[in-house]
């Protein structure tokens, strides 16, 4: 378990930035760690795949990170100043979960193909915050190419996945938390994050979650108030109180307060429980094949010694990615 001091040297630490030089270096050790070729990263029995492969889950669980990512200016500015989620959102998501899955769920060699070129992509994205908020100056460099930000990021996305699948699908034990903690530097390696600096277990992943919202490196900005404004804004209106609520009550008192969600009172958390309850019934009651991540399901039947996906699963793939062949 990583000690309180190393904890916090995560949360102030000065910006590190990730180069080329460095990702080839993080995928090139990736090669020398006797990891499955065809499997990818992670492979069937990892916990990655298991948190990641739910649907559900795995969409549900997004919005609290993202919400917990727009508090930290870095990255709320970043995804203002060069993101189309505003002008353009669908593609935005479909362009997202097309590289990430890739990563997650893709061979060694898709993973580290597309793994450099969204770091390619990254790297054009830099910048500085334009206003003093929290610990930082209106002249601070910000980049997504940065340690320190893209463990804010990854980690998030595994906190709120986790929370989310122990209220739908079923409770996790401590030694399932620390195996997918042990899993998550592979991830990382994907973006050149080097091994060390991922809490080694789900008590210090929790402890680090835990500083990060007591720090100044998390504040309130514009862009992250703007950009969780129209987050909100997109949901149809019959289910948009309800599904604030859920994500409100999913994310840290402090960054409910900076983004200005409701608070955690009775009629949060009975909004709250009316979509939470929606959810275990589609999980418990769809068939797997319409609950689980057609990413997934393409990666089983690759494993399978299927080269191409079967009719459903390049069907869903279409529909949420727009492209009907992914991993496979």
């Amino acid at each position: 378990m990583a000690d309180t001091t190393s904890i916090k040297s995560l949360v102030n630490e000065s910006p590190e930035w990730v180069g080329e030089d460095d990702m080839k270096r993080s995928l090139a050790a990736l090669r020398e760690k006797g990891l499955n070729p065809q499997a990818g990263l992670f492979g069937p029995g990892s916990m990655y795949w298991e948190i990641n492969k739910h649907s559900l889950v795995y969409f549900g669980g997004t919005v609290p990170a993202v919400l917990m990512q727009l508090a930290h200016p870095w990255i709320a500015v970043a995804v203002n100043e060069h993101s189309k989620i505003m002008s353009n959102p669908r593609q935005r998501a479909r362009m997202t979960y097309s590289f990430l899955w890739s990563i997650v769920f893709g061979d060694l060699d898709v993973a580290s193909r597309r793994a450099m070129g969204l770091h390619r992509l990254h790297s054009r994205v830099n910048g500085t915050i334009g206003e003093d908020t929290g610990r930082h100056q209106t002249t601070d460099n910000y980049a997504a190419n940065e340690q320190h930000a893209m463990l804010w990021v990854h980690l998030t996305a595994v906190y709120c996945r986790v929370n989310l699948y122990e209220e739908v699908v079923r409770p996790l034990t401590l030694d399932e938390k620390n195996r997918l903690c042990r899993e998550s530097p592979l991830f990382g390696a994907c973006f050149g994050l080097p091994a060390d600096i991922y809490p080694q277990d789900w008590p210090a992943l929790e402890n680090y979650i835990a500083e990060m919202q007591a720090s100044p490196t998390i504040a309130r900005t514009e862009a992250g108030l703007r950009l969780s404004r129209f987050l909100f804004s997109t949901i149809p209106l019959p289910l948009r109180r309800s599904f604030i609520a859920f994500n409100s009550l999913a994310v840290p008192a402090r960054t409910r307060e900076l983004l200005e969600l409701p608070a955690d009172d009775a009629v949060t958390r009975r909004r709250a429980r009316r979509l939470t309850r929606m959810l275990r019934l589609a999980d418990k009651g769809l068939p797997d094949r319409l609950t689980l991540l057609p990413a997934y399901q393409e990666a089983m039947g690759r494993l399978a010694g299927r080269d191409k996906p079967d009719w459903l699963t390049a069907r869903l793939n279409k529909l949420v990615i727009g492209t009907p062949q992914l991993v496979s």
